[in-house]
């Protein structure tokens, strides 16, 4: 049945909208912190983004210990009123020690608001990831981030008509100073392909070559080349990216090459890490897409 696998299209019941990638692209300033032991999390990163001068940035976690944490992961929506949900709270009470994550912040209803997704590893060695709650804190090891404060971009979260879930749609605002690089933020929406997304940001950007990092959303399960002849794909509906990286090149022309690979946690709650296949990765409910032009390629 049609929407009921890995790679198929979610329907969901709202009203569908006819811009199905919104690509804005902005100058950006590259801020490298280590978060303090002990401190909220996102508030730490608010304090990087303000001194940047900005109200929103793509955000990549890179290593550190998590404290406090509570998180959720993709589930069925049995009340049938949307095509996924998330999974009760999960509360971590040891340490985790941080593998991947990826935040957006912007702004909901007027204040600071940040969407965080992360995967890491706890003293029993397993890895786990998921959605994080706010109030998530830094352990005895500071955090490292890797902050895009996006200059001529706002970010909005609003609850989606479409999906009946919140999501981030980036806005240009006007800039008080420009920052030395160049990006494009996204939001995709549902049953767009990434490596589609991908490659129409990129030329939105006027871009030839570009790198994509800190984003995250969800797809319909997932499909993944884990090695020559394997292939892992998760159990539908929804799976989400902690961490997404990729390259692109060649986009001018007829024959561009997009290369994505991510880590995402299944409605199971099980991380998954590889190569994403073309074609088979539709966005199931958003996803916030941030790529920066790269080098020109010489070869």
């Amino acid at each position: 049945m049609p929407g009921q696998r890995a790679g198929e299209p979610l329907v969901h019941a709202g009203p569908r909208q006819a811009e199905r990638v919104v690509a804005v692209p902005t100058t950006i300033s590259v801020r490298h912190a280590e978060l303090s032991p002990g401190s909220v999390l996102t508030d730490e990163l608010w304090s990087v983004v303000a001194d940047a001068g900005c109200a929103a940035a793509s955000i990549q976690l890179c290593a550190g210990t998590l404290g406090a944490l509570s998180y959720v992961h993709p589930a069925i929506d049995h009340s049938g009123q949307r095509q996924a949900t998330f999974s009760d709270t999960i509360a971590v009470t040891e340490p985790a020690f941080l593998s991947s994550g990826s935040a957006t912040l912007g702004l909901r209803d007027g204040d600071r608001f940040a969407h965080l997704h992360a995967s890491w590893r706890g003293s029993d060695g397993q890895l786990r990831g998921g959605h994080l709650l706010p109030g998530a804190t830094v352990g005895a090891v500071p955090v490292h981030a890797v902050v895009r404060a996006l200059h001529e971009v706002n970010q909005y979260s609003e609850t989606d008509l479409e999906t009946g879930l919140p999501a981030f749609t980036p806005a240009r605002r006007p800039a008080d100073a420009l920052g030395q690089r160049r990006g494009v933020i996204s939001r995709v929406r549902p049953g767009v392909d990434l490596h589609e997304a991908v490659l129409f940001a990129c030329r939105k950007g006027e871009f030839a070559s570009a790198t994509i990092c800190a984003s995250l959303g969800s797809v319909v399960g997932a499909r993944l080349r884990t090695g020559a002849g394997r292939v892992v794909e998760a159990d539908w509906p929804a799976t989400e990216f902690t961490e997404l990286t990729g390259t692109v090149r060649y986009a001018e022309t007829g024959s561009p090459e997009v290369i994505l690979a991510g880590t995402a946690v299944d409605r199971n709650g099980d991380v998954h890490s590889g190569l994403l296949i073309p074609g088979q990765n539709p966005v199931a409910v958003t996803f916030e897409l941030y790529l920066e032009e790269a080098a020109a390629d010489g070869g």
